[in-house]
């Protein structure tokens, strides 16, 4: 999964059943041309990741779905791990361990 597909299923699931618009997600998401965040937001729908619903040509609310809600909780933990493992990797070149 590309970084602004993690982006857009992220907020998404942060937003739950509320759901979010296109409006949250360019106050959210900095720096996104409206063509990468319509072609993430389509990814992840046609994975099954959101429910999206079109209330305008441009304008849409995604709400997350319980498949795109397990797919956060594991590559949250995907995520995390790989960070644990950086800051020990950094740790033991730094030569900073438990005394």
């Amino acid at each position: 999964m590309d970084e602004n597909s993690w982006k857009v299923l992220s907020l998404a699931a942060k937003r739950g059943h509320i759901g979010c618009t296109r409006e949250d997600f360019f106050r959210e998401i900095r720096g996104i041309a409206w063509v990468e965040l319509e072609e993430s937001v389509r990814e992840v729908e046609a994975a099954g990741y959101v429910h999206i619903e079109w209330t305008g040509i441009d304008k849409f609310l995604l709400t997350i779905t319980e498949k795109g809600g397990e797919m956060v909780r594991d590559q949250y933990e995907q995520r995390l791990n790989a960070y644990k493992a950086r800051m020990e990797d950094q740790t033991k070149r730094a030569g900073i361990g438990k005394l």
